[in-house]
This record gives C-alpha cells, structure tokens and sequence, in this order.
C-alpha cells in the first residue's frame, strides 16, 4: 500500500470512529422529561347524598376529565356526627382510599388534592368508629 492510501484510511478510519463516538454519547444522554401539565382549576361540581350504617360505608363515584384540583366538602351530616370521607379509585363496589379523614360537616371543603390522571374517581364516606346510628349525609365533590 502507498502513503496516500494509507493515510486516507487513517482519515477515514478517525472520521468513523469520531461519529460512533458521538452517537454513542448522544444515545447515552439522559432523554428530556416530558412537561408538566398544569392542572385544572375545579370547574365541574358534584353533590352525593347517601346513608352510613354504623361500620358501613358509602361509596359514590365521578369522572375527572382533565387533571386537576379535586376539593370535596361533607356539608351535612344527620344525625350531627363525625365520618370519614376519603377519595380514590373505584374497585368494584368499593373505593380504594388514596387519602381520607376524619371530620365533621362543615361549609368549606376538607379534602383538596390534585387528579394527576383522568379517569373514574370515587369519593367514599363511611364510619370512622363511633356511629351508634344510621347518618344521612351530602358530600359536594368540586373537580376538573
């Protein structure tokens, strides 16, 4: 082989290896995260109203279309009584609790969070341990 020759592939040879260099480092680079969505501000209100056997519950569901704030208020309970009232998905009969509380009716919301997903939703109330009787509850569910 001749100088020429030999130093073309030396060329060619450092131009390839450069490039697979540089593909290699730009399929190692940590990929850009996807944006957050901003969430929603509650815009659809919902009202339940139902009966809580002592150790019972009730279990109501609702469609979150868009992410967002999710605000949920117990407004009456009757008798007077402190439940529990909690949001999550909806299994069946059941709602699989993301977060609840114990509280009393009252006009302000008691739960606010934030839908992260869209889908079915339910809210449940149900005996935090100290109904002796049937209660008649309204829960307002504000979401987006």
């Amino acid at each position: 082989m001749s100088r020429y020759h030999v130093k073309t592939m030396k060329a060619i040879l450092a131009v390839v290896l450069g490039l697979g260099l540089a593909l290699g480092a730009s399929a190692c680079s940590d990929p850009t995260p996807p944006t957050t969505p901003t969430p929603a501000p509650p815009t659809i209100p919902e009202t339940f109203t139902g009966t809580v056997l002592p150790l019972g519950t009730s279990v109501n569901t609702f469609l979150v279309q868009r992410v967002g704030t999710i605000q949920v208020s117990l407004d009456a309970v009757t008798p007077p009584a402190s439940v529990g009232i909690g949001v999550g998905t909806p299994s069946g009969a059941n709602c699989l609790l993301l977060d609840n509380l114990t509280v009393v009716a009252g006009p302000n919301a008691q739960m606010t969070g934030t839908a992260t997903v869209i889908g079915n939703f339910c809210v449940s109330v149900f005996d935090a341990g100290n109904l002796v009787e049937a209660v008649n509850y309204t829960v307002s569910v504000l979401h987006s």
